[in-house]
């Protein structure tokens, strides 16, 4: 995106209100289908807007939908990036025309990339998907509970631990469901599990949270799960790389896939011995085999045809 040519809209949103800047004026307007029909009204008659907000935890979602739905093209930041501007700024308060401007500011110095809609399939698969951690999240901590329950409540902890079990099941069902009604997350579900060490979950993670995977350069998509390692140079110290940022949640999948792949996998079990004799610590060797893993499924889905239904 060439900010130049466009009118950028920055958007600040919350739970009740979205605060909106243009070139020409500020307003503010309530987060609900009245607002946003009068923020689209607003913008819809500019030659090329362009809207730039960030991701609020589900807040932003209805708006998102709604520009898609009008045609108007939108990035979904990640609020860290903006922070990390405002304060290379200068800038230390944080009110909400203020963070409106930032987010005008980092528009129009950066070249976003236009966040494209996801599919219906694709926003449900995501939605079954946060559930899911949702509840596995909780799964764990009631057993984590149970060892230490006393008598008088361990029934409880107990019922609520199989509910929590039922739940996901039936989760894992709907979003078993979702992808086999969409030939493509099908296609590409077969692609991943395909691979050795690389389980449903992981599977269903990188559909849902890492759709890009087919589409960019692998220097981006390592990027964009956060498994690109950064040099922490300076004179003549050299600090031990690090990888920060990315998706967390395809990270963590990738993670445990990793730790699979490195045991029965025969690619990555020799590179990871390979690198622990090297000396890497395991850790390290272990993100190296998830970066190596990812890049595989990507050259994998790239390079595979779909086969027809019979």
């Amino acid at each position: 995106m060439n900010p130049a040519i466009y009118d950028i809209v920055a958007i600040d949103v919350s739970k009740d209100t979205l605060e909106v800047l243009t070139d020409k004026k500020s307003m503010t307007l309530p987060n609900n289908d009245a607002g946003i029909d009068r923020l689209i009204k607003a913008i819809a008659g500019k030659p090329n807007p362009f809207v730039a907000l960030e991701a609020t935890g589900g807040y932003e979602r209805r708006v998102c939908e709604r520009l898609h739905e009008a045609g108007i093209a939108l990035s979904l930041i990640n609020p860290a990036r903006v922070r990390a501007f405002a304060r290379s700024e200068g800038i230390m308060a944080k009110t909400d025309p203020i963070d409106t401007a930032v987010i005008g500011r980092f528009a129009k110095e950066k070249e976003l990339r236009p966040t494209p809609a996801p599919s219906a399939e694709q926003q449900e698969l995501i939605d079954l998907m946060d559930r899911r951690s949702q509840m596995a999240e909780q799964l764990g901590t009631e057993k984590t509970r149970l060892k230490q329950a006393p008598d008088s409540i361990r029934r409880y902890v107990q019922d609520t631990i199989h509910a929590t079990a039922c739940q996901i099941q039936e989760l894992e069902t709907a979003i078993d469901q979702v992808i086999q009604r969409d030939p493509a997350m099908k296609h590409a579900f077969q692609v991943f599990v395909s691979v050795k060490g690389v389980g449903e979950v992981t599977a269903w993670s990188i559909l849902a949270y890492l759709r890009e995977i087919g589409e960019i350069k692998r220097s981006s998509l390592v990027a964009l799960a956060g498994l690109a390692p950064f040099n922490r140079d300076s004179g003549k110290t050299k600090k031990p790389r690090r990888i920060q940022g990315g998706r967390a949640k395809v990270r963590t999948c990738l993670y445990m896939a990793a730790q699979t792949a490195a045991r029965c996998n025969p690619v990555i079990k020799p590179y990871v011995e390979g690198l622990r004799e090297r000396g890497k610590p395991y850790k390290c060797a272990l993100v190296a085999a998830m970066r190596k893993l990812l890049i595989h499924l990507q050259s994998l889905l790239k390079n595979s045809t779909p086969e027809l239904d019979s």
